[in-house]
């Protein structure tokens, strides 16, 4: 039963989700962070959660992909997120997004890049799943305000989630929280 709750926080949780979560009550809260614009919505949803997710069936179509597991799946899940990020933030800028929108896709390429650059340069495993939700509560403070503080609860179980399927350390979580809000927190 232990495991299954954790299957489920560690579902919910995936940062394309958690980027679908933010993205919809930022919108619901003030729709003129997104220009009143449903268009400027659609297309963050797009490059934070469609392209990213994408990886998922497409790790199961191809067979090389789906011969390494769950690494191969990881692996195309964040060459997909960077993707969608670098594009996300490209068109942002080129087609003059509205500052809001601009926040967010700019936290999440920076937060993607930060948690680049701990693991693979630094060497310093950090939990993508921290990193995923502590970066859109970041957001969420700035962006919709006190009412966010009601989204902290998730860190704990996303925490308690990681360490029970033996994904994450604790520490590997705290500096993956410590990426999530630094980089979110150097944009806004």
């Amino acid at each position: 039963m232990k495991e299954r709750v954790a299957k489920v926080i560690s579902i919910v949780t995936l940062v394309p989700i958690m980027a679908a979560l933010a993205v919809t009550w930022i919108l619901l809260k003030d729709r003129a962070h997104f220009d009143n614009s449903m268009l400027w919505y659609f297309l963050v949803l797009i490059f934070l959660t469609v392209l990213p997710i994408s990886a998922y069936p497409i790790a199961r179509a191809i067979p090389k992909i789906r011969a390494r597991g769950r690494d191969g799946e990881r692996n195309l899940a964040f060459i997909m997120a960077v993707i969608g990020y670098v594009a996300g933030a490209i068109i942002s800028i080129v087609f003059h997004a509205p500052k809001g929108v601009m926040y967010i896709m700019l936290s999440y390429l920076a937060s993607g890049l930060a948690l680049f650059f701990v693991n693979k340069v630094v060497k310093v495993k950090a939990s993508g799943h921290a990193c995923g939700v502590s970066g859109p509560i970041t957001l969420l403070l700035y962006m919709v305000g006190h009412y966010a503080w009601i989204a902290v609860v998730l860190l704990p179980l996303v925490f308690w989630g990681r360490l029970a399927l033996k994904r994450h350390t604790y520490s590997e979580l705290i500096v993956g929280t410590i990426v999530g809000i630094a980089a979110t927190g150097f944009v806004v």
